[in-house]
C-alpha cells in the first residue's frame, strides 16, 4: 500500500505545483520535475512523463522512509511528524533551484511560500491517505 500512497500523493504534490505554475508564472513544478543539476541526466532531453515518473519513485521511497522511520519512534499516527518531515525536505530542495535557469531565483518570496505549502499538502496526503489504510483495516478485521 506503500507505493500506493506514494504514487497518489506524489501527483497531488505535482498537481499543486503545477496549477501554482500556471496561476503565477512561478516555475515551481519546473523545479519539482528539474534534473538539470544531475551529471548524466542534466544534458539529456527528457519528456515530461519521464522526468514525473522520476518524481513519482523519490515520493514512493519517501513515503517508505518516513513512515518506517516514524513507526519506529512510534510516531505514525501522528499529523505534525509527517509535515516536518516534509516541510524539512522541500527546505532542504528548494536550494537546488540555483542550478538552474529554468527554475525560481533563490530570493523568489513566492516561489518559496507555494513550495513550502505544496509540502505541507504533501505530508497531509500522506498522513490522511495512511490514517485511512489503518482505519480500513480496523474496521475490516
Amino acid at each position: 500500500m506503500i507505493w500506493f500512497i506514494g504514487c497518489l500523493s506524489g501527483f497531488i504534490l505535482g498537481g499543486f505545483f503545477y496549477i501554482f505554475q500556471q496561476w503565477t508564472a512561478i516555475p515551481v513544478y519546473t523545479l519539482l520535475m528539474n534534473v538539470d543539476y544531475f551529471p548524466v541526466l542534466g544534458k539529456m532531453y527528457l519528456p515530461g512523463w519521464i522526468e514525473f515518473s522520476f518524481h513519482l519513485v523519490v515520493s514512493v521511497i519517501i513515503v517508505w522512509v518516513i513512515y518506517y522511520v516514524l513507526k519506529k519512534k512510534h510516531l505514525e499516527h501522528k499529523l505534525i511528524p509527517y509535515l516536518f518531515c516534509n516541510v524539512a525536505i522541500g527546505l532542504f530542495i528548494f536550494p537546488t533551484t540555483m542550478l538552474s535557469n529554468r527554475t525560481p531565483e533563490i530570493d523568489n518570496t513566492g516561489a518559496w511560500l507555494i513550495w513550502i505549502a505544496g509540502h505541507i499538502v504533501y505530508g497531509f496526503s500522506i498522513w490522511g491517505m495512511l490514517r485511512t489504510v489503518e482505519w480500513l483495516k480496523e474496521k475490516k478485521g
